[in-house]
């Protein structure tokens, strides 16, 4: 069975090792990092900002974002102005039918600009007058919300879910360009997955390989006889890791786990009625048969029935999934309680354990570039034949 680490490791090897260039180029730095900008039409697509409003990065936020951000008119995005970037994002939409061209119904077309940072205001006129010449353009129908800015708060929740080894403590503490640099860093680890699942599999991994690290640290300044009293306690750690890394791959990942097997119905289901939901939208009103809009609606309904079967699909898998993490935090705290017996805590040899959490991420990152390539480019066929779905011509 393949271990979601090695897919995982793989991606991150490529991100932060050698062909680092070749996937970023010239891209601003993160350290430069400065603003969050999210724009969405339900596919939902996340951009960072450096301090001249230039795209560090782009990460979908759900699952048709990554049909959206895996197009070849992304591939060079990186180091555009926000409005540029935005004016792609919905270019892309336009061509895969997320956004409807000719008549539209309430809730169509409707576009989401949420901004952060004290030039927030500033970056979504600048957004939205670009979006307004583009749907000119374009002879579209569409509304543009009203300027809605994105907290601290919000922004903290991001982090968490790419840090998830931080406390809430220690992310409450953390000022706002921090925590935008830091959610630069790791969004540019996962610019390159299209898969909301994968890039989840991966924040998780990595904090694994994090614990493991300190943990193993800390085994290190026992003695012979504190080693072999912790070894079973810590054998019983790295197996329920194991079991949980096994089991989301399997169950969320895997091309035909529940999970993948349910994505691909509903994404089958949802451009069968996209499709048909514009070409509906090219018909004049009088063309609009009776027996064309109950088809309509019978397809709609057919996207909502798999939508809730693969919300259940990832409920079902996420149960599994935390009875194991339950399992698993206290067999950790059971291994930290053990090693403390021996009077040997981590607030002793934090210098140490920072070292050994840096050469840890080099090792998970070390071996998986060529394993990759094969992964990546089965990816992104994937969204191609995804995206030829949502653009097939109704007979």
């Amino acid at each position: 069975m393949k271990k979601t680490t090695k897919i995982i490791g793989t991606v991150l090897s490529v991100v932060m090792g050698a062909s680092t260039l070749a996937f970023f180029g010239c891209a601003p730095s993160t350290a430069k990092a400065t603003t969050v900008m999210n724009l969405s039409v339900n596919p939902e697509v996340e951009f960072v900002l450096d301090t001249n409003d230039r795209i560090i990065s782009v990460n979908a936020i759900n699952e048709e974002g990554n049909l959206i951000i895996s197009a070849e008119e992304f591939k060079n995005i990186e180091g555009k102005k926000a409005e540029e970037g935005a004016k792609i994002f919905l270019s892309v939409a336009v061509d895969t039918g997320f956004i409807v061209e000719g008549r539209v119904s309430d809730g169509e077309n409707e576009v989401e600009i949420e901004v952060s940072g004290d030039k927030a205001k500033e970056i979504y006129d600048k957004v939205k007058v670009k979006a307004e010449e583009f749907f000119t353009a374009e002879n579209i129908t569409a509304k543009i919300d009203e300027f809605e800015a994105i907290s601290k708060e919000k922004l903290e929740e991001l982090l968490q879910e790419v840090k998830p080894y931080l406390t809430e403590a220690e992310i409450k503490a953390k000022e706002y360009k921090e925590i935008v640099r830091e959610l630069a860093e790791e969004r540019k680890e996962t610019a390159k997955m299209y898969s909301q699942e994968v890039k989840e599999a991966y924040y998780e991994a990595k904090a694994f390989a994090l614990e493991q690290a300190e943990l193993e640290t800390l085994k290190g300044k026992l003695s012979e006889l504190g080693k072999q009293a912790v070894t079973i306690t810590n054998d019983a750690y790295v197996a329920l890791v194991e079991q949980l890394e096994n089991t989301r791959y399997d169950l969320l990942v895997k091309e035909d786990g529940i999970y993948q097997k349910a994505l691909t119905a509903f994404y089958k289901a949802k451009a069968d009625y996209v499709n048909y939901r514009n070409y509906v939208a090219g018909l004049e009103e009088s063309e609009a048969t009776t027996a064309i809009l109950e088809r309509l609606d019978s397809l709609k309904s057919i996207v909502d029935s798999a939508e809730t079967a693969l919300l259940n699909a990832k409920e079902s898998a996420n149960n599994t999934i935390d009875g194991i993490k339950e399992s698993l935090t206290k067999a950790h705290n059971t291994v930290i309680s053990a090693i403390e017996t021996f009077s040997v805590k981590a607030s002793d040899y934090l210098t140490e354990i920072s070292a050994a959490k840096k050469d840890a991420i080099e090792k998970f990152t070390a071996d998986f570039e060529n394993e990759y390539k094969e992964i990546n480019a089965r990816i992104i066929q994937r969204q191609e034949e995804l995206r030829k779905e949502f653009t097939k011509e109704v007979e």
